[in-house]
Formats: structure tokens, C-alpha cells, sequence
């Protein structure tokens, strides 16, 4: 019996817009999994769609403001509470001003 290929999860900060946008395109092209985190949840869930939709992987989002301390941990909270292990980090977070 062959087993299954191992899929890898990426989690890709900045990824409403921009750069990390493409990150997760050209990820999810490989047939990553993400994780998608920005500021903006309902810009998030639209790119998550998309990528969901044209290459079938899966896609999870999270909503985090990255400049306030706690972040990174709600963040890894979130991943482990899901069964996630991240396999690759793309921290595409821009400066909110």
C-alpha cells in the first residue's frame, strides 16, 4: 500500500492584499494548505474562497491585528485548536502606519 503524500500547511501573514496575497496563490498552486491571517476578516474569507475554489486546498483564516502583543499567540491558539501544524511561515505583515 503507498501512503498518502504529506500535505504542508503554510501560514501567510498579510494576506488580504498585495503581496501576501500572492504568497498564498502561488502556495496553494503547490498545493499547500494555508492559513491566512490580516486585519481584515471579510477580505480574508474572500481570497480564502478563491484559492479554496480554484486549487482545491484547505484554507483556514484568522483575523489578528499583528502590532498588538498578543497576536502571535492567539494565533498559534488558533492553529493548534484547529489540528494544525505550520509548516512554513511567509510574515508578509505590513506597518499599520
Amino acid at each position: 500500500m503507498v501512503a498518502a503524500p504529506v500535505r504542508r500547511t503554510a501560514l501567510v501573514t498579510g494576506a488580504s492584499a498585495g503581496l501576501g496575497v500572492e504568497f498564498a496563490r502561488q502556495l496553494a498552486a503547490q498545493g499547500r494548505d494555508l492559513v491566512l491571517v490580516a486585519r481584515r476578516a471579510e477580505k480574508l474569507e474572500s481570497v480564502a474562497k478563491a484559492l479554496r475554489e480554484e486549487h482545491g486546498v484547505r484554507v483556514e483564516t484568522f483575523a489578528a491585528d499583528l502590532s498588538l502583543p498578543d497576536a502571535p499567540e492567539a494565533i498559534a491558539d488558533y492553529t493548534r485548536g484547529a489540528g494544525l501544524a505550520i509548516d512554513y511561515l511567509i510574515n508578509n505583515a505590513g506597518s499599520a502606519g
